[in-house]
């Protein structure tokens, strides 16, 4: 899972993005791809945390530039990994004032790519995860993508965010010692939620009512805790100490 990058490209001069196709397939480093002719097709199909990286041509024959489209998406996503790649550097600076990992002069050589692809590949690997046990192989979860987790019998289900949720043949009371101690909550010994993905607590029905309308279950002796713990959540991700 997380050495697969999956990479938005905004391009419109079909010759340029034939070469960053090509450069794409031929890459050592797996990737999959959605291609976009504009930025105004791009904030239309864009959801966060969908993305691990976004190759954005400047110049463009739409109403958005570039520039202008990464602005739009900056206030849905601050996080993903942009790389700004154009003929002229005149707006490098305003790129990198919207976070932008790389500037890529074109026309693109497979070096210059190789190189985004293998710092987006650091960043993506670099954000903390959960570490589970799937198909005779370790994956990485990234937090950030898990609304909850379930026991169910003798596996653990994952929803998670514009993904394929799955499930592995584990414990919860084993995951769950992964689990960072500010943003996740355990409110019944068989679920653990994502603090972020809660709309908010039904104190009648003594649930979380999730994003995805799910509602999770809060032992009775928990509640005052679970109202506690979104509180302080909520508090300190408005003061901007979590993301």
């Amino acid at each position: 899972m997380s050495e697969l990058l999956k990479i938005a490209i905004c391009e419109d001069e079909t010759d340029q993005r034939n070469i960053l196709i090509k450069s794409l397939d031929e890459s050592n480093i797996k990737n999959t791809y959605s291609i976009f002719a504009n930025g105004e097709d791009l904030l239309a199909d864009f959801k966060q945390g969908e993305y691990d990286l976004i190759l954005m041509d400047i110049y463009m024959g739409s109403e958005l530039t570039g520039v202008e489209t990464i602005k739009l998406i900056r206030k849905k996503d601050k996080d993903v990994p942009v790389a700004f790649v154009t003929t002229s550097k005149d707006h490098a600076l305003e790129s990198y004032r919207l976070s932008a990992m790389k500037y890529i002069e074109k026309p693109y050589s497979k070096e210059s790519i190789e190189d985004i692809l293998h710092l987006a590949l650091l960043k993506k690997n670099d954000v903390p995860a959960l570490f589970v046990q799937r198909n005779g192989a370790c994956e990485r979860v990234p937090f950030a993508n898990i609304i909850y987790m379930e026991q169910q019998m003798h596996k653990v289900f994952i929803c998670l965010k514009n993904e394929d949720s799955f499930s592995v043949y584990d414990k919860l009371s084993k995951l769950k010692d992964q689990l960072p101690e500010n943003g996740f909550f355990v409110p019944h010994k068989s679920f653990a939620v994502n603090l972020s993905y809660v709309m908010y607590i039904d104190m009648d029905l003594r649930c979380f009512v999730m994003e995805n309308k799910t509602n999770i279950p809060i032992r009775r002796e928990f509640l005052i805790m679970a109202k506690k713990a979104l509180e302080d959540f909520l508090f300190e991700r408005t003061r901007g100490l979590m993301k």
